[in-house]
């Protein structure tokens, strides 16, 4: 992997108005950034694309081991919340069986990939998509403007029109969804644009619809004009929904929810060391502990808030030195809900740059990636996304 310099259009906007959704989308593109490219081999693609295929599968296994064992507490899920998450993920692997119609629409994994051989999983988000528009979209007309002889790992957008087909068909209420997000937010506004229209893509009506706007009559959730809301896809997360209330609303009112709840427990930080307590010499894992003893003696250490996904209260310590923290922050969130103790491994660098890969999982399969940079070693949800290829 090598990480270059190169001119930038001067601006990548105009680029989007070939596609029906580009202009009204382009606000999740504001963290895009393509004065550097991220050039890779076509093994080292594989390799990743391979690690996230595997990865995706034992976070699947750390997720029916976390509900067999009733760990729910210990990841910070408590009370009846935990009994519905419970009841959302039966409904999902029923009999021991996937149910893929109560399955959601796609997942990120964030890995530290060292440019060379080592890929270790940091995280994983399978509750919102943002950054989706700028991996699919964005990464792919820069491409197409200014490397149109090299390769991409990108079939997103294909994959995520089919994806939608295979949650829609033949399912009653599901010709109609509705989106949403909170609002005014322009970036989590433009995602929704894109996934309604991929959605549309699949022959499926949709109507974006702020969240504040949703109402209950005592039934069912009724959209801003009144009309029953049968299926919801959102870009808003379930630590932010999760209260009894609208919980038990929800299993009343008959409204399915992408991500369904059960991908709150895949999004969970905790599951990390649920990872490496089953896995515990597996080369793209990072020992991780619900707990400080559990990584003694390591050189690096992140310390992160089970809930809160991409942007969770984190600390991160090397050789003794605290090099980022969130102060108060990450003290107050362990308190109440517990963190993650997480063996930093080493990732890529170019000088004070940091980098870390996107791999996108859509119906349990890898299928593109990004790559985010920065030079706060967090890497965190504002770090600017870049573009990637491969030659050969």
């Amino acid at each position: 992997m090598r990480r270059t310099t190169m001119k930038p259009r001067a601006d990548w906007r105009p680029g989007l108005r070939k596609y029906p959704y580009g202009v009204r989308a382009m606000s999740a593109g504001a963290g895009w950034r393509e004065d550097t490219v991220y050039e890779f081999s076509a093994s080292q693609i594989d390799l990743i694309e391979s690690v996230a295929d595997e990865l995706h599968s034992m976070i699947g296994v750390a997720v029916r081991h976390v509900v067999e064992h009733k760990l729910f507490a210990a990841l910070g899920i408590r009370g009846e919340v935990a009994r519905l998450l419970e009841a959302s993920w039966t409904d999902y692997w029923a009999g021991g069986r996937r149910n893929e119609r109560a399955g959601g629409l796609a997942g990120r994994l964030t890995l530290a990939y060292d440019g060379r051989d080592s890929v270790k999983l940091l995280g994983c988000n399978y509750d919102t998509s943002e950054g989706l528009f700028a991996a699919s979209i964005i990464q792919r007309n820069w491409r197409e403007a200014m490397a149109p002889d090299a390769n991409q790992f990108n079939g997103l957008h294909e994959a995520l029109v089919e994806r939608w087909e295979e949650l829609a068909v033949g399912v009653p209420g599901r010709g109609r969804l509705h989106v949403t997000c909170a609002t005014p937010d322009p970036a989590r506004e433009g995602e929704l644009v894109y996934l309604a229209a991929t959605a549309a893509e699949a022959g499926i009506d949709t109507r974006l619809l702020p969240l504040q706007s949703i109402a209950w009559d005592g039934r069912r959730f009724l959209d801003d004009e009144g009309q029953a809301i049968g299926w919801l896809a959102k870009l808003y997360p379930w630590d932010g929904l999760a209260d009894d209330t609208f919980l038990q609303r929800l299993r009343s009112s008959g409204m399915s929810v992408l991500a369904p709840l059960w991908c709150w427990l895949w999004s969970n930080h905790g599951l990390l060391a649920v990872l490496s307590h089953l896995y515990p010499r597996h080369p793209n894992l990072c020992r991780a502990a619900l707990d400080a003893s559990g990584v003694d003696g390591a050189d690096a250490v992140t310390v992160r808030a089970l809930h809160g996904l991409d942007g969770a209260p984190t600390r991160m310590v090397e050789q003794g030195t605290v090099i980022a923290d969130d102060g108060p922050e990450i003290g107050g969130d362990v308190a109440a809900q517990g963190a993650v103790w997480l063996e930093t491994p080493p990732g890529f660098r170019d000088e004070d740059t940091r980098a870390v890969l996107h791999a996108w999982i859509v119906a349990d399969k890898c299928l593109g990636m990004a790559v985010r940079e920065s030079t706060d070693p967090r890497v965190g949800p504002e770090s600017a996304m870049v573009p990637h290829l491969f030659r050969g």
